[in-house]
């Protein structure tokens, strides 16, 4: 029988292990070196950042990063959780994990009391949409030091929240990095 677990963990309290099996899982998806992915999770992945694990019999199969950012709305600060690399291995998908999950990084966010903001493809959007994520329109948010290389301009970006309550008037000004 199959011992899955979930976890969360700060990242200045994984082992080694656990980063090396992080970064082995994040080589399946986006073909660097080991090396590179440990470089990028030191330059990018804060101390007090949540590194949430799928594990089964003892395996990262499954990850997502909660990176704690701040965000503004007319210069008043917020203090959020940008979703950051959802990867379920691709020998463990369609079996439910991913949907467990993402009810797990969801309970994360509410135990915290913050909210959460995503960008996606156009083709994940429904994926998101399943675990009450919103869409949130591309004149309401602005990422001031991102850009990730699958989309060539801010438009065409997919931003998404999750645990917002309050009726977005203003643009949100998003700091990532």
């Amino acid at each position: 029988m199959k011992k899955i677990n979930l976890i969360s963990v700060r990242t200045k309290d994984l082992t080694k292990k656990q980063i090396l099996s992080i970064c082995k899982l994040k080589n399946t998806f986006w073909r660097r070196t080991v090396s590179e992915q440990l470089k990028w999770l030191k330059k990018n992945v804060k101390k007090m950042d949540i590194n949430n694990m799928l594990i089964i019999n003892g395996n990262v199969v499954g990850y997502t990063l909660l990176r704690k950012r701040n965000a503004y709305v007319k210069n008043k600060r917020l203090r959020y959780f940008y979703f950051d690399t959802f990867l379920v291995h691709r020998n463990f998908r369609k079996k439910g994990l991913g949907e467990a999950l993402m009810k797990f990084n969801n309970k994360i966010i509410k135990n915290f009391k913050k909210h959460s903001f995503l960008i996606c493809k156009k083709e994940l959007v429904s994926f998101y949409v399943k675990f009450k994520w919103k869409i949130l329109s591309a004149t309401r948010f602005k990422m001031m030091d991102h850009n990730p290389q699958w989309f060539t301009t801010e438009s065409s970006a997919n931003g998404m929240i999750y645990n917002f309550n309050t009726k977005i008037k203003k643009k949100i000004i998003y700091y990532i990095n």
